[in-house]
């Protein structure tokens, strides 16, 4: 099997592939049969032509294989000499073409004239052109026909080609589309999530900075209430202090006024036993204890011991004690105030 092919008008080339079929010959009585096996061709596929002027039958056709291949024959072959031509037939089934030959048969007829022995050729004549007049007729009818339905069937694979040339760049734009789709979307997504990341950051960053100034402000306010409270507990103590050395200086001064009081009193008493007892001056009796002490070689805290202390030293020592007993009370009050 060859393969050939040819040059067209159009974009898309077919290539033809020449098929040889098998061919069988059946003599018989009354008609020759010639059998051509054409697989996978049908009936509107073959055409078969009579050619007059050589005596010879011909057979072609061509169908469609798979993409632009064609597949394609041509039989040629001799009819018998005792064929009828007119009476030529065929038939097509199983895959196989049977052109029946009828066989002339010859029979012995009686002396004529030699007129009607013309007449018959002429009409003989007449006959056979008339045939072939009609077989040319249709084997170009046929032609035609079978150009038509090959250019229908051209046109349609061409149409199908075309349809999916269309589809695949319909596809392929379609994916093509998609993938930007697709592409845009990761890089939107990505853009949003650095502004995202973009916006936690300085939300952050702000959120810290709050935190801190708020801390700031924290402190300064607290330092500022501590140093507040500071200057006022200071006033508070300083007026405490104030008020206190104020009442201390108060009872100071009562019991200086108390203590005054009671010397003078004393010093009353003291002058009126000294009128009893004819006083003696001051000078004299103070220079006269302080012989005395001399003397006896006694000092107070001796005498306290001895219990040899007399009325004027004893009221002495009393009002010694009762100034130091208000001295030390005055100065635990001044002490609890200070502290509280």
């Amino acid at each position: 099997m060859a393969s050939r092919q040819q040059p067209r008008g159009t974009v898309l080339e077919v290539q033809y592939e020449d098929f040889v079929p098998k061919s069988d010959w059946k003599d018989q009585p009354e008609a020759t049969l010639f059998t051509i096996d054409l697989p996978g061709f049908t009936k509107e596929q073959i055409k078969v032509m009579y050619v007059h002027a050589s005596k010879m039958i011909r057979v072609a056709g061509e169908r469609p294989l798979a993409g632009q291949r064609w597949s394609r024959f041509n039989k040629v072959f001799t009819v018998p000499q005792n064929c009828l031509v007119n009476k030529i037939h065929g038939s097509f089934s199983n895959n196989a073409l049977t052109i029946t030959m009828p066989k002339e048969t010859i029979r012995k007829m009686p002396n004529l004239p030699e007129t009607s022995k013309t007449v018959d050729e002429k009409v003989e004549k007449l006959e056979e052109k008339r045939l072939l007049e009609e077989s040319i007729r249709k084997a170009k009818e046929e032609e035609a026909e079978k150009k038509e339905k090959l250019l229908e069937e051209k046109e349609g694979i061409l149409r199908k080609l075309q349809e999916e040339a269309k589809t695949k760049e319909m596809v392929e734009a379609r994916k093509f589309q998609e993938a930007a789709i697709a592409k845009e979307k990761a890089e939107a997504r990505r853009l949003q999530e650095e502004d995202i990341a973009k916006e936690k950051t300085e939300a952050k960053r702000l959120q810290d900075a709050t935190i801190a100034r708020e801390k700031a402000r924290a402190r300064r306010l607290q330092e500022q209430a501590k140093a507040k409270e500071l200057a006022e507990a200071k006033r508070l103590q300083e007026e405490a202090i104030a008020k206190e050395k104020g009442e201390a200086k108060k009872l100071q001064e009562e019991a200086e006024a108390k203590e005054m009081v009671q010397t003078k009193k004393l010093q009353e008493e003291v002058k009126a036993k000294e009128k009893v007892k004819k006083e003696i001056p001051t000078e004299k009796k103070l220079s006269y204890l302080v012989v005395k002490e001399k003397l006896t070689g006694k000092g107070i805290m001796e005498k306290i011991r001895g219990r040899e202390l007399t009325s004027e030293e004893k009221k002495l020592m009393v009002n010694v004690g009762v100034s130091a007993l208000v001295i030390f009370a005055l100065g635990a009050y001044v002490s609890y105030r200070f502290c509280s």
